[in-house]
């Protein structure tokens, strides 16, 4: 069965005269455009895809990494002059890269190399995927003692005067990002929120997986104003790091500010509330929760 490798419309001229001896070498080159690419690529359908180092090239990166996150990209400049260029102004992202003329001897190594490191990805991200299943009884635990925390800070904020505040942040659009990522790249991707949720806050904040796709975040000392202002950014930050995978985040964001009494079910359906607003305006967004309604006890579990 031939190697297939896709080559987006701008890069296919400068391929056309090897079309023959890569095929006689078992390479075959599929021509489309890199918008079209989620509709042709399918699991280990192809071993890379060859786009323009040019002009355009940072796109094409981009939408074919949105169709298979673990294609490998090679970037195939017209010439060294091209290429010099393109290493003076913004990284296109690709693995790898050739510069035109190739042979096919160079396309037939690139695609090897391109096999290679698409095993070595997947095996990455399988090891993640093992690592959170490993991990899933301890974040459990978190969310046990997350449940026991908040409580006892709401007490202390109502004994000592200071605020508190709870966000839940969740991935937009959840259903279609996950069957879109596959089982392995869901596990990544909940591993890399949560690990921007606990580069954004303090070392006296807590970030937990909470249901689902959401998660919790209990920021002590943090009035909802501020609060909202860090969800605000951690927003930001998703958005950045999915440029051009549709990747966002909303989050719903809740606070005590040390005065009367308030639950841990309290506090959370506000945010989650809030959530809910933020995800039907249309997600990547962070909003504060309505007010109470009423004045809750202290609830101690």
């Amino acid at each position: 069965m031939p190697r297939r490798i896709l080559v987006a419309e701008a890069s296919a001229p400068l391929l056309a005269p090897l079309r023959r001896p890569l095929r006689a070498a078992g390479v075959e080159l599929d021509a489309i455009s890199p918008a079209a690419a989620s509709g042709r690529l399918g699991p280990a359908s192809h071993v890379a895809a060859i786009v323009p180092g040019g002009a355009g090239g940072a796109e094409a990166v981009r939408a074919v990494r949105a169709a298979d996150p673990l294609l490998p990209v090679i970037a195939l400049f017209a010439d060294e002059a091209e290429a010099a260029a393109a290493a003076q102004g913004e990284a296109l992202g690709a693995d790898g890269a050739l510069v035109a003329p190739v042979g096919p001897a160079a396309v037939v190594g690139a695609c090897r190399l391109a096999e290679r490191l698409r095993a070595a990805t997947a095996r990455a991200v399988e090891a993640d995927a093992r690592r959170l299943a490993a991990e899933a009884p301890r974040h459990a635990a978190d969310l046990e003692f997350l449940k026991r925390l908040l409580p006892l800070e709401v007490k202390r904020s109502r004994r000592y005067g200071y605020p508190v505040s709870v966000a839940l942040v969740a991935v937009d659009r959840f259903a279609e990002v996950a069957g879109r990522l596959g089982p392995h790249g869901r596990a990544a991707l909940m591993a890399e929120v949560l690990g921007l949720l606990a580069a954004s806050v303090r070392d006296i904040d807590l970030a937990a997986p909470f249901t689902g796709e959401r998660f919790v975040v209990l920021m002590p000392h943090t009035r909802a104003e501020g609060a909202l202002q860090v969800a605000r950014r951690l927003c930001a930050r998703i958005r950045e790091r999915g440029a051009g995978e549709g990747i966002t985040v909303s989050a719903g964001v809740a606070g005590h500010d040390g005065g009367g009494t308030v639950s841990f079910g309290g506090l959370v359906k506000r945010a989650a509330e809030a959530l809910t607003r933020a995800r039907a305006a249309g997600g990547d967004r962070a909003e504060p929760a309505e007010p109470p309604r009423r004045r809750d006890r202290i609830v101690m579990g």
